[in-house]
C-alpha cells in the first residue's frame, strides 16, 4: 500500500509538470457544457419549433397527406430545401415522405415515412406523433369512401376543419433534456481520451527506461500496473465531478434525472474506459501508435454511437451498428432516467457496460500476461 502511495505521488508530479495535461483536465468539462449551452441558448431565442414536409413521392394520398400537415401549420418544401434547411439548422424536422409512401397509403399499411432531426429524439417523437395523427386521418378518409370517393371527402373535411391558431410554447425542460443529454455525450470522448493517458504512460516510461528504474524499487510490477489504474480512475472521475458539478451549480441546468444517477452511470463508463486504455496499453508497441489509434476510435465510436449526433437522423444501418458502441448505452441510460424508467428498465444498459468493462479487462489482463512472458514489461 505504502509503494502504491509513492506511485500517486510520483503521477501527481508528472501530471504537475504537464501544464497541457492539467488545463484539459480541469476545463475540458467546462468546455463541452459551454459548446452546448450557448448552442441551445441561441436556438431557444427562436420562434419556436419549425417544421417542414417534402414529398418525394408525389400521388393522390401523399399529396392530401401534405395539405392536410400544411392545415397544421407544417409547409411543405422540396426535398432538396428541406435538408439544406435541416443541415443549417433553419429547422427543427423534416418529415420525408419517401418514394413508395403514396402506394403503402393505398394499401393501408403506412411505410416509407421518415423523420428528420437534430433537435434530439424529443422532437422526433412529437413530429411522429403528428404524422401519425394526419395519417390516421387519410386511412379513415379512405375507409369512409374508397379510393373512387376520397377526394370528394377530403375536401368535404378540410372546408367543415375548424379554424386553429398555431402557438409558441417553448418547452425549455425537454430543451434541457436533450442539452445536458449531449454535454455528457461530449464528456464521454472527453473521459475515453483522459482514461488513454493511463496506457500512453505506461508506454512512456517503459520508452524512456523509467519503468526499468522503478522496477529496481520494492515497488512490484502488479503495484505498478494497479496504482496507475487507480490513479487513472480517480482523474477520470474527478472529471465527471467537474462536469455534474459545473452543470447542477454553475449553468444550472436541470438534466431531468438525479445528478447521482448520472454520476453512477457515467462512472461505470469511466472504469470500462479505464480496461480499454491498459488493453491498448499492453497491445501497442510504441506511444506514437497508441495516440493515433486512441485518436481514431475514440471520435468515430463517439460519433457512430450517437453521443455527438442525434442518432434518430442517422441512416438505419448507421443505428444498427451504433449499438456496437459503449458510448450508445451510456446514452439509452441516460434518455431511460430521462423518461423516468425504473431500475428494470435500467438493466439492459447497465448489463451491456458492464460487459463491455470485462471484455476490456480480459483483453488488458490476457496482453498483461503475454508480455509478461515476452519480459517486456515484466
Amino acid at each position: 500500500m505504502k509503494q502504491i502511495g509513492w506511485l500517486f505521488h510520483h503521477n501527481l508530479i508528472t501530471l504537475r509538470a504537464s501544464k497541457v495535461k492539467l488545463v484539459t483536465i480541469l476545463f475540458l468539462p467546462i468546455l463541452s457544457i459551454l459548446i452546448y449551452f450557448f448552442s441551445y441558448d441561441l436556438q431557444g431565442d427562436s420562434t419556436g419549433a419549425s417544421i417542414r414536409v417534402a414529398n418525394d413521392d408525389s400521388g393522390t394520398y401523399t399529396t392530401e397527406l401534405v395539405s392536410m400537415l400544411e392545415q397544421k401549420g407544417i409547409q411543405s418544401v422540396s426535398v432538396e430545401k428541406g435538408k439544406k434547411l435541416l443541415s443549417s439548422n433553419q429547422i427543427d424536422a423534416l418529415i420525408l415522405l419517401q418514394k413508395g409512401s403514396n402506394q403503402s397509403l393505398a394499401n393501408g399499411v403506412p411505410a416509407h415515412f421518415q423523420i428528420q432531426s437534430m433537435q434530439g429524439e424529443d422532437v422526433a417523437k412529437t413530429v411522429k406523433m403528428t404524422l401519425q395523427a394526419t395519417i390516421t386521418q387519410v386511412e379513415a378518409l379512405l375507409a369512409a369512401g374508397g379510393p373512387d370517393q376520397f377526394a370528394a371527402y377530403q375536401a368535404s373535411y378540410l372546408s367543415a376543419a375548424l379554424p386553429v391558431e398555431n402557438v409558441n410554447l417553448n418547452d425549455k425542460t425537454d430543451l434541457t433534456k436533450i442539452m445536458s443529454a449531449q454535454i455528457l455525450g461530449f464528456l464521454c470522448m472527453m473521459l475515453l481520451y483522459a482514461a488513454g493517458n493511463v496506457g500512453e504512460l505506461i508506454l512512456q516510461e517503459k520508452e524512456d527506461r523509467t519503468y526499468q528504474r522503478l522496477m529496481s524499487t520494492p515497488l512490484s510490477a502488479n503495484q505498478y500496473l494497479i496504482g496507475n489504474g487507480v490513479f487513472g480512475y480517480l482523474v477520470v472521475i474527478f472529471e465527471v465531478l467537474v462536469c455534474l458539478i459545473a452543470m447542477n451549480f454553475i449553468f444550472q441546468i436541470d438534466p431531468g434525472t438525479s445528478y447521482l444517477a448520472l454520476f453512477g452511470i457515467m462512472s461505470l463508463f469511466s472504469l470500462m474506459a479505464i480496461f480499454l486504455s491498459l488493453a491498448f496499453g499492453f497491445a501497442a508497441k510504441s506511444r506514437r501508435s497508441i495516440s493515433a489509434l486512441q485518436l481514431i476510435i475514440f471520435t468515430l465510436s463517439t460519433l457512430l454511437s450517437g453521443a455527438l449526433i442525434p442518432i434518430t437522423i442517422m441512416p438505419d444501418i448507421m443505428q444498427k451498428v451504433a449499438h456496437f458502441m459503449p458510448q450508445y448505452w451510456v446514452m439509452h441510460a441516460i434518455d431511460i432516467l430521462q423518461d423516468e424508467g425504473g431500475a428494470a428498465d435500467l438493466v439492459s444498459s447497465i448489463a451491456v457496460l458492464l460487459g463491455f468493462t470485462v471484455l476490456f479487462a480480459s483483453i488488458a489482463i490476457f496482453q498483461y500476461r503475454k508480455k509478461e512472458e515476452e519480459t517486456v514489461f515484466m
